[in-house]
């Protein structure tokens, strides 16, 4: 197959979605697919010989990111993709590359799949600084703008059941196959075994922390609805029970410089220590130095960076979320609190309680294998194949009425086969 990705983010960009697109080139390319990446361009050289960039400028409303938005067509990388003879187009966001991968997916009839990442709803404080009642409009926009976007989509995947729930009955989506298929990680670059003794002091000293320190750890985007100033909030009752404690969050965002001066009116800037961004082939070892990995986020999809701690050996707290709940199992392979009152108390019990923090690394590690890169690699492919043969159907003479039965059967049969791809995939790992 040759699969043509459209999206709006890849590396250097370092988030979920460029994760799950990463892993999705990987997977594919393993079983002899080929893939070819379009998105803004970054203004830097790559050995890439599959990746378009499209002219691009900074996004105005989100550019602390630095993200960029390209331009909405490009007649060169048209002609070039018409003389690719792509087989489906993925796109993995709504905005510019993703329209030119619906207008692509138009102009030269290829079916194209959407990866539904982001509930825009959590994120239009960026888009429109509004709070209060009137909140509610912009929500309701990006509901409606999210249903008109996967319209003339063959498929949606979606990377959890919550994202299914509320593109089903939020956004109010109830005529297209929405198919669940968590990104999967490949966890050996996690494993603790990796690094040295030597690796993790060097890492402490080099961000100002003693090798006796406990570290309670932070990964991710510093976004308003990452809810770091929760985990703050409880910071202070952490420090008085173990003075001994540093609060490390790695990442950058629009959120830090409130965060820096909420730490300074706690009066525990000195314990609080912003990395700034790193790159991701150093990410491993960031996770590596933690004793305890927290994040109060609600909004997440998926919540790759729970997994990716889990795989590191890192117990993790969470603050309660239908989708987190569907693989954090509270006090068996991590801590789920439901009230910000409970993050503090939470992290002291890790911290301070042996037996469980060996339990909940142990079964947080076990979780890890059991998301896998190659099932989500196996169940892409399912799909892709079964939207490409529906997609010749629906293109042929053949009667309107028996095409409909087909697609039907067709999308049940799919649906039982991504569910034994997992069955499978945890017998084996049983």
């Amino acid at each position: 197959m040759k699969i043509g990705i459209f999206t709006d983010t890849y590396h250097p960009d370092i988030n979920g979605v460029v994760t799950s697109i990463k892993m999705l080139e990987r997977e594919m390319k393993k079983r002899g697919h080929e893939v070819f990446i379009f998105s803004p361009s970054k203004h830097e050289p790559t050995e890439n010989q599959n990746l378009f960039m499209l002219k691009s400028i900074p996004l105005f409303v989100a550019k602390k990111f630095k993200y960029r938005i390209a331009t909405f067509y490009s007649r060169p990388i048209a002609k070039e993709i018409k003389e690719l003879n792509l087989d489906i187009v993925h796109t993995h966001c709504e905005f510019s590359l993703a329209l030119f991968g619906k207008i692509i997916s138009r102009k030269f009839s290829i079916p194209f799949v959407h990866t539904y990442h982001t509930m825009w709803e959590d994120y239009m404080h960026y888009v429109v600084p509004i709070k209060g009642t009137r909140n509610i409009y912009p929500k309701r926009f990006a509901r409606s703008f999210s249903k008109n976007f996967v319209r003339k989509a063959e498929c949606i995947i979606a990377p959890s059941k919550k994202t299914e729930k509320y593109l089903k009955y939020r956004c109010g989506i109830k005529n297209k196959p929405i198919y669940i298929i968590p990104t999967g990680i490949d966890i050996e670059p996690f494993s603790p075994s990796n690094f040295t003794y030597e690796d993790r002091c060097n890492l402490k000293k080099n961000i100002g922390i003693n090798d006796n320190e406990k570290i309670v750890l932070f990964i991710g985007r510093i976004g308003e609805e990452k809810s770091i100033d929760q985990v703050l909030s409880a910071m202070p009752e952490v420090f008085r029970t173990l003075p001994n404690t540093k609060f490390v969050i790695v990442g950058d965002g629009p959120a830090k410089d409130s965060l820096i001066e909420q730490s300074i009116k706690l009066g525990i800037d000195n314990k609080v220590i912003f990395t700034g961004p790193i790159p991701w082939e150093k990410i491993a070892l960031y996770y590596s130095i933690g004793d305890v990995f927290v994040n109060a986020s609600t909004t997440e999809t998926q919540g790759l960076t729970f997994i990716e701690a889990m795989a590191s050996g890192v117990p993790v707290v969470a603050k309660y979320a239908p989708n987190l709940a569907e693989f954090i199992h509270h006090n068996e392979n991590g801590l789920l609190v439901k009230y910000d009152k409970e993050l503090g108390k939470s992290i002291i019990s890790v911290l301070t309680n042996v037996v469980l923090s060996n339990k909940l690394k142990q079964n947080g590690f076990v979780t890890s294998t059991q998301n896998s890169s190659k099932e989500f690699g196996d169940k892409l492919v399912e799909v892709y194949t079964q939207v490409i043969k529906n997609y010749k159907i629906k293109k042929s003479d053949e009667d309107k009425k028996n095409k409909k039965i087909s697609e039907k059967i067709s999308i049940f049969n799919l649906k039982k086969k991504l569910v034994n791809i997992t069955k499978l995939t945890k017998i084996k790992k049983g």
